[in-house]
């Protein structure tokens, strides 16, 4: 018979989006029995849905023991965004060498929404087809959600920042993509400090 997965997914669901949102502070400790309590769930999913937001980067081994959630300070998101960037690149290398000298088709995606560039990174990386290449850019993705979420305090424009990159993905023109690209990544990693600081100050002081 097949193992009933729905409290695992729970409990992944409920912890990823609390850590990603803030709504679990970052360095917090995440205690397994307060969780399954509050889930009304047992231990044991709780433990397994942990597991794997230590595999994704999300929760850390406290060294006194369980875990406590990924805190990222102005260094660590700084170095993310630049990784994050690389893989964009590399996809786009990968797929200039398979494809050249046409660029893989644009993705589907949803200019309107305030996460419409992520979207676009996303599918560049995925249409690259190299797998190593795709869970580690998920992982500092997932990472960086809570930062990208904190960007719509320091950065007004991000639904023109994503038209402006999407029309040179698909049309080229100048500055071309690859720039366009740099611009989005450079301004983010100059505002580490800052959204590293709203980040510890939390979803409703922040």
């Amino acid at each position: 018979m097949a193992r009933n997965r729905d409290p695992f997914m729970q409990a992944l669901s409920s912890l990823r989006e609390r850590i990603q949102s803030g709504r679990i502070a970052g360095g917090s400790p995440v205690i397994v029995q307060d969780e399954a309590l509050s889930l009304r769930l047992s231990t044991t999913p709780v433990r397994e849905a942990l597991a794997r937001l230590s595999g994704e980067g999300l929760v850390e081994r406290a060294p006194s023991g369980g875990y406590v959630a990924l805190r990222l300070d102005a260094t660590a998101a700084r170095d993310r965004y630049a990784m994050h960037a690389q893989f964009v690149r590399i996809a786009l290398d990968l797929n200039s060498r398979a494809l050249a000298p046409l660029r893989a088709p644009a993705p589907d995606i949803d200019i309107a929404s305030t996460d419409a560039a992520q979207q676009l990174f996303t599918g560049i990386v995925r249409s690259a087809g190299n797998q190593v290449l795709w869970e580690a850019f998920l992982k500092v993705s997932g990472q960086l959600d809570i930062m990208r979420r904190l960007e719509l305090r320091l950065f007004g424009d991000r639904r023109q920042e994503a038209d402006a990159l999407y029309r040179a993905y698909v049309a080229g023109g100048d500055p071309p993509f690859e720039v366009l690209l740099d611009l989005y990544h450079d301004r983010r990693i100059r505002a580490s400090g800052a959204l590293a600081a709203l980040a510890e100050r939390g979803p409703e002081q922040a």
